[in-house]
């Protein structure tokens, strides 16, 4: 399982971080780490318009978790651009 610690940047830098991680895997798990709640509905956004299974969504003490499926499914990755900025 490939892991982005994303613990020391603000919005919209760990959406960017975890958006284009995505775009380019074919399939695998993804976990990442982050603090700011900004991005959470961004990256849970993002999640939704690529096809990705969200096995853990978390938040403990201002620092949240997400473990990620993807399947190698082609046609989502560009979806990602139609979301809005913090």
């Amino acid at each position: 399982m490939e892991e982005l610690n994303l613990l020391d940047l603000e919005c919209p830098e760990p959406f960017m971080r975890v958006a284009a991680k995505l775009m380019k895997m074919k399939e695998g798990k993804l976990k990442v780490t982050f603090r700011d709640p900004k991005c959470d509905e961004m990256i849970m956004e993002a999640v939704k318009l690529m096809d990705c299974k969200v096995l853990e969504h978390s938040s403990n003490n201002g620092t949240f978790t997400l473990v990620l499926e993807k399947s190698n499914a082609p046609g989502n990755e560009n979806k990602v651009q139609e979301l809005g900025g913090c």
